[in-house]
């Protein structure tokens, strides 16, 4: 028996349990950090460029699910494990910071498509920062889709 896996019994044909270990938790982080990359991008670039609206919410669901699995695959593979808390903390946080990662990347990807404007992108930055952008943008419907992103993150990571 090695120290990542541990039986629930004494019957040598019941199969032997995942621990979470350091390794394990390494390579959740790993999974669930890349997946939050790709969807902070996808987010942002629908909110900033595109100007999805209400179906910011949708692409929540899904973003919020791809951080969980990779999360889940990340420390178990295909392995039988029990439900670990931290793993949904790591996933619930991964999933908070790609939703601020898309606010991130709204704001960049709409001060750079601005369009008819004769500043350049520096120019267009200083003019609105993040902080201004965040405050005009923001309302109800971002905040659903970050408290479902955050949710469905944690719920999927088991």
């Amino acid at each position: 028996m090695t120290d990542q896996a541990a039986r629930t019994s004494d019957d040598p044909d019941e199969p032997e349990w995942l621990t979470l270990d350091r390794r394990r938790a390494l390579h959740a982080f790993d999974w669930g950090a890349l997946a939050a990359v790709f969807v902070a991008v996808v987010y942002g670039l629908l909110w900033g460029v595109v100007q999805l609206y209400l179906g910011l919410i949708a692409v929540a669901v899904m973003g919020g699910w791809l951080i969980g699995a990779g999360v889940r695959r990340g420390a178990w593979r295909e392995g039988q494990h029990l439900p670990d808390v931290r793993l949904r903390i790591l996933s619930g946080t991964l999933g908070l910071a790609a939703w601020l990662g898309g606010a991130f990347v709204a704001w960049l990807s709409s001060r750079a498509v601005l369009p008819d404007s004769s500043l350049s992108l520096v120019e267009r930055l200083a003019e609105l920062g993040f902080t201004d952008y965040f405050v005009q943008v923001y309302d109800i419907v971002h905040g659903v889709a970050a408290v479902v992103m955050v949710f469905i993150a944690w719920r999927t990571a088991r």
